[in-house]
């Protein structure tokens, strides 16, 4: 059995993504919510285990995406470009997408390795809203959706659940991901913890089987006060939700579970509700 519970997975090159800081994705998120994760590093010690991300491949990355637009992102970085499909990018920013999905498989394979129980990957830009072809929103590459295309193909997992929630609909990660082998529950209406958790319950509860892996797209731009989120999550009631989804995982999935931060504009908002959120995958009482 293993010793530690939950990996916190990151790499450097993440917040290398240089936006500009009047972005909403902008470069201080990450380091934001590392410096309130290490303030909460007594009691997270213990049962946490921390990982480097292993970049992503061209490989990996083909999981998803057709090669042309993974060189395309490549050679846009590469020339300094300001933006590719409209996506503000950097420099780094090939580098840091690729350290963000690298993350992903870094804690998918930890989980099913047995080396913790379930995984939050500290990853930016934004996946969900990548398309195969294009990157749109704010994402570059399909972070979650790659994740689950390596579950499926290269680990043989029979069946994987996507859970999404944010402020508006992961339209893109949905058809990106339509397959049999994949069911998905999209929340991004509640406005209040409460009924977002209930939201959540009723729709685990209505799933016609239980599968082989969960994957969590967490949307932090759910919480109040977001700057591109209209809704009015608490951080302290990201604790629930997250305890309602661990715990049904606990119970159906063999606590299989890897959450991959998404949207979440608010730095010191999402910092404060990311180490709640790790508090419940671990099992902690809230901060």
């Amino acid at each position: 059995m293993a010793s530690k519970i939950t990996a916190f997975v990151s790499h450097e090159d993440i917040p290398r993504h240089d936006t500009g800081w009047n972005h909403p994705d902008h470069q201080g998120r990450i380091p934001a919510i590392a410096r309130a994760v290490y303030r909460d590093m007594l009691t997270l010690f213990e049962p946490m285990l921390e990982l480097s991300a292993v970049p992503a491949t061209d490989e990996d990355l083909r999981l998803v995406h057709t090669a042309e637009y993974v060189r395309r992102v490549r050679e846009a970085a590469g020339a300094q470009a300001a933006e590719i499909d409209g996506v503000r990018i950097s420099g780094a920013s090939d580098e840091a997408a690729r350290a963000s999905v690298g993350g992903a498989l870094t804690a998918v394979d930890a989980v099913l390795g047995g080396d913790v129980r379930n995984a939050f990957v500290l990853a930016r830009p934004p996946g969900r809203d990548a398309l195969p072809d294009a990157a749109a929103g704010f994402s570059i590459f399909n972070t979650v959706a790659i994740a689950a295309r390596h579950l499926r193909e290269r680990r043989g997992t029979r069946s994987v659940l996507v859970v999404s929630w944010g402020s508006s609909p992961a339209t893109h990660l949905r058809s990106v991901l339509a397959a049999p082998w994949l069911q998905m529950i999209d929340i991004h209406t509640p406005q209040e913890g409460a009924a977002f958790a209930d939201a959540l319950r009723d729709a685990l509860g209505a799933l016609p089987s239980a599968p082989g892996f969960v994957l969590l797209s967490a949307g932090f731009d759910i919480l109040a006060g977001d700057p591109v989120g209209t809704l009015a999550v608490e951080p302290r009631e990201v604790y629930d939700i997250t305890r309602v989804l661990r715990e049904w995982a606990d119970q159906h999935a063999s606590g299989r579970l890897v959450s991959v931060l998404e949207g979440g504009y608010d730095a010191t908002a999402t910092a404060r509700a990311v180490v709640q959120h790790l508090r419940a995958l671990i099992g902690l009482p809230p901060a």
